[in-house]
């Protein structure tokens, strides 16, 4: 829960473009958190006039991201707040719902930066040609050398992910210890049972 309550406050994607002009901590920088984009956007967004390319700033799957994240972790204080015993079932179908999320968001992103680099206007450079950023790491555009990466909002909510399934994997390994404790103890049982039994047959032959 405090893992998806972390991918709502900080960056889950970010942008570092590098060039000979900006190294360093002269690099630009974007971070896209839940709802919003920041950092050096408007310096980019000139940048990019030179190629003919904008920044998806106002897309409909970033202003749903925080009901989306806001969802899963309602969904998840209800898994909490459940019974033991309806709790397995409620976890996959939670675990399922996040993996289904994090594929379609990353499936968005990946068309907006295809979308980014083909869609374009009138280009002041040129030579440049269609391009197509990929979501993690690096590629060329120009004179810019652009890295992609998960924030910490991303990371967290991957690790989030890893938790459910773990979750989920120790609640099956306990079933199939109880049900095998259980079966053992049965024919303990049944043994011990049959055994005066056994002997009085013994006894009367």
């Amino acid at each position: 829960m405090v893992l998806l309550a972390a991918a709502l406050v900080l960056p889950v994607w970010s942008t570092r473009m590098e060039a000979p002009q900006y190294r360093n901590e002269e690099a630009l920088q974007v971070h896209v958190y839940a709802g919003r984009v920041e950092g050096d956007v408007a310096e980019i967004q000139t940048l990019n006039q030179y190629v003919g390319v904008s920044l998806p700033l106002d897309t409909p799957e970033l202003h749903a991201m925080p009901w989306v994240l806001g969802g899963l972790l309602a969904a998840a204080l209800l898994v909490w707040s459940l019974p033991l015993r309806a709790r397995p079932l409620a976890t996959l179908l939670l675990g399922l719902a996040m993996t289904a999320s994090a594929i379609g968001g990353g499936a968005l992103l990946q068309y907006r930066l295809y979308q980014m680099g083909h869609v374009r206007t009138h280009t002041i450079l040129e030579g440049v040609p269609n391009f197509t950023p990929p979501i993690l790491g690096s590629a060329k555009i120009a004179n810019f050398t652009v890295h992609m990466s998960l924030g910490t909002g991303g990371w967290s909510y991957g690790l989030a992910i890893v938790l459910v399934a773990l979750a989920l994997f120790v609640s099956r390994a306990e079933k199939r210890v109880a049900r095998a404790g259980g079966s053992a103890e049965s024919v303990h049982r049944r043994e011990r049972d049959t055994a005066p039994a056994a002997h009085f047959v013994e006894t009367e032959g």
